[in-house]
């Protein structure tokens, strides 16, 4: 995973949670991302899960756009925190 990767997906992540692009496409397009550069993180199991079962509209067994919204908006807070730059690199 590069620093792009992450820069990307974080993107990605927060077009869906802020609204302004939820559709399965952008799904996909973090789900691709995700299993592609991101298989070694703790939280690759969780998200692939949510990913797999997001449906818009959806309804059980299914999740929809606000569920996964609020099941990705962590890792979205994760990936940010992993670009800052620390204090002494500064």
């Amino acid at each position: 995973m590069t620093r792009r990767d992450v820069q990307d997906l974080l993107e990605l992540i927060r077009r869906f949670v802020d609204g302004s692009d939820r559709t399965k496409s952008v799904a996909a397009d973090i789900e691709g991302l995700v299993i592609e550069c991101f298989q070694d993180e703790a939280w690759f199991e969780e998200l692939s899960e949510s990913l797999a079962l997001f449906v818009p509209g959806g309804s059980t067994p299914y999740i929809d756009e606000d569920q996964l919204a609020r099941e990705i908006g962590p890792i979205a807070e994760l990936l940010a925190a992993s670009l800052e730059v620390p204090a002494s690199d500064a």
